[in-house]
């Protein structure tokens, strides 16, 4: 290849950088995406699973023999013996010491569903676990929102400023040829540029703001936003449906179940339960209590334990648990009163803001004539320059607070779906 080529070569790679570096963008739907990954909660999911498969192999292992082995050695102060005199028949009384080493083997056979729901409310413990993470992590997307916005908002702002800004070179450049030909004097000039100096003066505030916001963003999300990325305004529909589907929510119905599901429990625990059990052994005396020698010896049976009376344990823990169900259904009414008020306020300041735009729109374009005329006064020399910047100004804030406004109606749709429990899909 030769230089020419290479020179090319270099200058379409800079061009096509730039391209791809202006079409740098983000979406509030990708920075909520990326927060959760990057959130360290996000990793506390995978480690309450591994706890509950732990918690559920050891619960599961209640249907499983079990083995043990006991050693005892023993010393008592009296022995049983025969004293009726047998002529020619000897009984010999055992020995005030015993050892015995045994390996006893049980396995449950039935326990009344007692192990079952161990194992459910472990589940249903996760399940809540689970959810409560989910809201930890739910609670941080309104605080990544508002940040946001608040990027979209000095975005937008800085936009305005620097279009107001080269509207007033171009009046700079008009009066300073009209200074050129003794038309126009220098303070007149003079005041357009200290009022440019002024929109520079807000863009660098500005500037300095948007940094401390990125920085925000980068640390609860990980997502970088440099001052050429384009920060996309959501522009979401106003959601139709009824009912709240945020995790905090869904809380009280995973504590409903929970408690259910204990209460099913006690009921198994008054079942009776049957196992089988072997013991193998050796010892002094072995089953023959009256022998002094050293034995092995085995035994097998079936046991059935049934605990008749409690003292009324389990039905005050069932009356505790119906307490907990009450205190669950004033909560989630005391929440649904709280939801419906959030919305209802929601959606009437959605309404508010509306119609504050289209009056924004109105305003702008009376005060877009208003400049006109006093840029094209200003020029003919038959206004000053405080009165031509007294109508700049004004349609420079009326810019920006339609810019806001906009930003503001977005942010406060955007709420009323995270208050719903909604995805944001941009």
């Amino acid at each position: 290849m030769n230089k020419t080529g290479i020179i090319l070569l270099v200058l379409v790679s800079l061009v096509s950088s730039l391209i791809l570096k202006s079409q740098n963008s983000v979406t509030l739907k990708g920075i909520l995406e990326n927060m959760q990954e990057w959130n360290e909660l996000y990793k506390v999911s995978a480690a309450t699973d591994s706890v509950f498969n732990l918690k559920k192999s050891n619960i599961s292992s209640y249907y499983l023999p079990k083995i043990d082995l006991n050693a005892e050695a023993a010393w008592q102060s009296d022995v049983t013996s025969v004293k009726v005199p047998l002529p020619g028949v000897s009984i010999p009384s055992p020995d005030r010491d015993s050892y015995k080493v045994t390996v006893d083997v049980s396995q449950l056979i039935w326990d009344g569903g007692a192990t079952n729901s161990l194992l459910r409310i472990e589940d249903e413990t996760r399940k809540i676990e689970l959810n409560r993470i989910e809201s930890e992590l739910y609670s941080q997307k309104e605080r990544v929102a508002s940040i946001y916005f608040g990027i979209l908002s000095v975005d937008l702002a800085n936009r305005q400023l620097k279009l107001m800004a080269a509207e007033l070179d171009k009046r700079i450049a008009e009066l300073e040829a009209g200074v050129n030909a003794g038309v126009v004097l220098e303070s007149s000039v003079n005041s357009i540029r200290a009022e440019r100096l002024r929109l520079e003066q807000s863009i660098d505030a500005n500037l300095s703001q948007r940094i401390s916001l990125v920085s925000a963003i980068y640390s609860l999300t990980g997502v970088r936003i440099d001052e050429n990325t384009d920060v996309l305004l959501p522009e979401l529909p106003i959601p139709n449906q009824v009912g709240c589907e945020r995790p905090d929510y869904k809380l009280f119905e995973l504590q409903h179940s929970y408690l259910s599901v204990a209460s099913e429990a006690l009921t198994s625990k008054r079942l009776p339960r049957l196992s089988t059990f072997a013991r193998v052994g050796y010892g002094k005396p072995g089953l023959n209590m009256l022998s002094n020698e050293f034995d092995a010896f085995a035994l097998l049976g079936a046991r059935l334990s049934w605990n008749i009376w409690d003292w009324n344990s389990t039905s005050r823990e069932r009356q505790s648990l119906k307490i907990q169900q009450n205190i669950l259904r004033y909560r989630r009414a005391a929440y649904n009163e709280g939801f419906d008020a959030q919305v209802a306020s929601s959606l009437a300041q959605i309404q508010s803001l509306q119609r504050q735009i289209q009056g924004d729109e109105r305003i702008v374009e009376l005060l877009e004539r208003s400049v006109k005329a006093s840029a094209s006064q200003l020029k003919n020399g038959s206004i000053t320059s405080s009165a031509y910047l007294s109508d700049f100004n004004g349609l420079l804030r009326a810019k920006i607070d339609w810019e806001l406004h906009k930003v503001k109606l977005s942010h406060e749709v955007v709420k009323l779906y995270l208050t719903m429990g909604i995805s944001i899909n941009q």
